[in-house]
C-alpha cells in the first residue's frame, strides 16, 4: 500500500478514466488485459472516459483505433488535447487570433472553437501562439511562433509531454519538445492545457456525470496521469510492469503525490473487479 494511503476496493469506484498510449495500447497493439478490463467495466455499468494528451488526432480517429483493437469506444468517451485546447482558450480568454503549429485536426479544432487561426506563413499580430504535435514542424514555424511570443502573444501548448512510447518502446517526440524549443527561443514559459494539469480530467468527469470522490484514473505515466489525477482529486492507479518502479512509488520526489495503488498489469484490475472488490496488493 504505497505511502500508507488507504486502499479502496476498485469494484466500488463509480467512474473510470483511462490514459491511452502506454496504458491501453502501445503503437497499434492493445496492452495485455486491456480488452478484458473494458468488457468487465462495461458489463458492470461503470462510466468510462479515455483521457489523452494526444494533440494530433481527433476523438473520432482514436475511437476507430480502439474499436479496431477490440476495445469498445465512441468519440463521446474520449477527451483529447486536440479538441479541448481551443475550448480551454475560449473559456479563459474568449475567441482569439492565433498563430498555431499542429496537425490539420488540431488547427481545425481551434477554428471550430471560434478562434481565428492564421494560415501557415501568414504574418500579423496575434493574441497567442498555440502548439500541438506537428509532424511538419519546421525552423520557419519555430521562428514565427517565437517572434509572435516575443512581440507579446501568449504561449499555450496542448501538453508538456516531451515524448510518448511508440512501437518497440522507442520514444516518439511530442508537443512538449516543440514547446520547449519556442520557450527557449522566446525566453517565455508556456501555459499547458493537458495532463498533469487538472483540466482534461475535470472535463471528462463533466461529460459522464462522474463524481470526483468515486472516480479513478488509471495510467502508466506517473508525472502526467498520476500527478494530474491527484491534482484533480481522483483515486489513482499506476500501471508499471517494472518492480523497481513499484518500490520507488513509496518514496516520490518532493511535490510528487503518491499513487493510491500500484499494479503491474491491467489483468490485476480485471481480477479484482471479478472478485467483487477483493483487494490484491502489489
Amino acid at each position: 500500500m504505497p505511502g500508507g494511503i488507504e486502499t479502496r476496493a476498485l469494484f466500488d469506484m463509480h467512474t473510470w478514466l483511462f490514459d491511452l498510449d502506454g496504458t491501453l495500447y502501445r503503437g497499434r497493439e492493445p496492452m495485455p488485459g486491456a480488452r478484458e478490463v473494458m468488457n468487465t467495466l462495461r458489463s458492470a455499468g461503470k462510466p468510462i472516459q479515455f483521457v489523452t494528451n494526444n494533440s494530433r488526432h481527433t476523438a473520432e480517429e482514436i475511437a476507430r483505433k480502439l474499436n479496431g483493437m477490440g476495445i469498445q469506444a465512441s468519440s463521446r468517451d474520449i477527451v483529447t488535447a486536440t479538441e479541448y485546447t481551443g475550448r480551454f482558450i475560449r473559456e479563459l480568454h474568449g475567441c482569439l487570433k492565433l498563430a498555431a503549429a499542429g496537425s490539420d485536426a488540431f488547427v481545425a479544432a481551434l477554428r471550430e472553437a471560434g478562434h481565428h487561426v492564421l494560415d501557415s506563413g501568414e504574418r500579423g499580430a496575434v493574441d497567442a501562439a498555440v502548439i500541438g504535435l506537428d509532424p511538419a514542424f519546421t525552423y520557419e514555424k519555430l521562428e514565427w511562433l517565437a517572434q509572435s511570443v516575443s512581440a507579446g502573444a501568449m504561449l499555450i501548448a496542448a501538453n508538456a509531454d516531451a515524448c510518448h512510447p511508440g512501437e518497440g518502446g522507442y520514444p516518439v517526440p511530442e508537443t512538449g519538445a516543440l514547446a520547449a524549443a519556442v520557450e527557449s527561443a522566446s525566453k517565455k514559459k508556456a501555459a499547458y492545457v493537458g495532463k498533469p494539469e487538472p483540466y482534461l480530467f475535470r472535463y471528462a468527469l463533466q461529460l459522464c456525470g462522474g463524481e470526483g470522490d468515486r472516480a479513478v484514473m488509471v495510467g502508466d505515466n506517473y508525472d502526467t496521469d498520476i500527478t494530474g489525477g491527484k491534482r484533480a482529486g481522483l483515486y489513482t492507479v499506476w500501471l508499471t510492469p517494472n518492480s523497481a518502479d513499484t518500490e520507488k512509488a513509496e518514496i516520490p520526489a518532493e511535490g510528487r503525490p503518491l499513487a493510491d495503488k500500484v499494479i503491474r498489469s491491467l489483468a490485476e484490475i480485471e481480477k479484482e473487479l471479478r472478485h467483487g472488490g477483493e483487494i490484491h496488493e502489489v
